[in-house]
């Protein structure tokens, strides 16, 4: 008898678990020899964990059979629970970072905007600098998602296949 699993629930647990793999890679970008192929191999596991992931639900979890439409919505929720951990991580790096640095960041907008001749006043500034993280997140999730479409479209076409037809004179199941 195979294991059944539903779309939701085994997307959740292996997109948060390609998201936090894909964090932890993120953070090869701070050794000084691979941080500059660090976004090629954060891509290349991102493509190939979830391609095998996608394969793999359709193999063990659903009797080998996979539909575009179960394809593409597995492979879309997958990319947004990758994205929502992506979206942590990178926010919360961002967070940290101008935490960190914040009043030299704060005298760098202040500079910028005196120089481009706009009144503004310091708590403006300093609003802007404690949203920021949060912007980037957002767009950490609705990139992921339109990579989700696309990459579920690719995987829903690629990976499907149909449950076999029963003998003639059985009925379907």
């Amino acid at each position: 008898m195979e294991k059944r699993m539903s779309v939701g629930q085994y997307a959740f647990y292996y997109g948060v678990t390609t998201g936090f793999a894909l964090a932890l890679i993120s953070l090869l970008s701070y050794v000084p020899v691979l941080g500059t192929i660090a976004w090629l191999l954060r891509l290349l596991a991102l493509v190939f964990l979830t391609m095998y992931f996608v394969r793999r639900y359709r193999d063990q979890f659903n009797n080998g059979v996979l539909t575009s439409g179960e394809g593409f919505l597995l492979t879309f929720l997958m990319f947004l629970y990758i994205g929502i951990i992506a979206a942590l991580y990178t926010g919360g790096q961002i967070a940290l970072m101008a935490a960190k640095d914040s009043q030299e960041l704060f005298l760098l907008l202040q500079q910028t905007y005196q120089d481009a001749g706009i009144d503004i006043p310091d708590q403006t500034i300093r609003d802007v600098i404690k949203i920021v993280p949060y912007v980037v997140g957002i767009f950490y999730i609705l990139g992921h998602l339109v990579v989700g479409a696309i990459f579920g479209a690719i995987y829903s076409s690629s990976f499907r296949r149909d449950a076999p037809y029963p003998p003639e004179g059985q009925p379907m199941n």
